[in-house]
């Protein structure tokens, strides 16, 4: 199977589980959003937490993409390709499946880089985090991307497969780009030229 529709399936599947599970999850907080930010006002507060759900889960899917893009080129440390997750088995003996723990020490590794680079901005905190990665969404990104080198992805690829999963008439009908607030991971993809 060609690398794009690879990288593809895998996000789309963890997309849907993404959004069958949080679905209904924190609308309060979310119409809390849409309220005190007094942004895209003019959407329906439906379609609104949609939207919001919608860019929370492209937001992790950029985070999980460029995490494993960042790590097989050696510019971070290795936490979810294959050599990750070899250091990840034998630090634990019990949670040996949780990487939904081994994704957040990722983030916080990432955050916590002594250095201002482009890196640690791309992974900085937004209000789309309010969802978490469980231990069953973590599962179907690091089974599905163990098997893939992402050193034979580049920019051109990574930007390929959001037209897929974020395709022009979505774009069409609300630019995410422009929604809310900023989705650092996102919107670094979307400017990927």
């Amino acid at each position: 199977m060609h690398k794009i529709e690879y990288l593809y399936d895998v996000l789309k599947k963890f997309s849907n589980s993404y959004f069958v599970k949080y679905e209904y999850d924190n609308i309060g907080i979310i119409k809390k959003f849409r309220i005190d930010s007094r942004k895209n006002l003019d959407i329906d507060e439906e379609k609104w937490c949609e939207f919001f759900l919608k860019k929370s889960c492209l937001n992790y899917c950029a985070k999980f993409l460029l995490i494993r893009f960042f790590e097989d080129r050696d510019e971070i440390a290795s936490k979810l390709n294959q050599e990750g997750i070899n250091i990840w088995n034998r630090l634990v003996k019990n949670i040996k499946d949780r990487y939904d723990k081994l994704f957040d020490i990722a983030i916080i590794d990432i955050k916590n880089e002594e250095e201002d680079s482009i890196i640690k901005s791309i992974f900085a905190e937004s209000d789309y985090d309010i969802y978490t990665i469980d231990k069953e969404l973590a599962q179907i990104i690091i089974d599905g991307f163990s098997d893939m080198n992402f050193e034979e992805i580049d920019n051109r690829d990574i930007i390929e497969v959001f037209r897929k999963l974020y395709p022009l008439d979505a774009r069409e009908e609300i630019n995410l780009y422009d929604f809310y607030e900023k989705a650092p991971a996102l919107d670094y993809i979307l400017e990927l030229k």
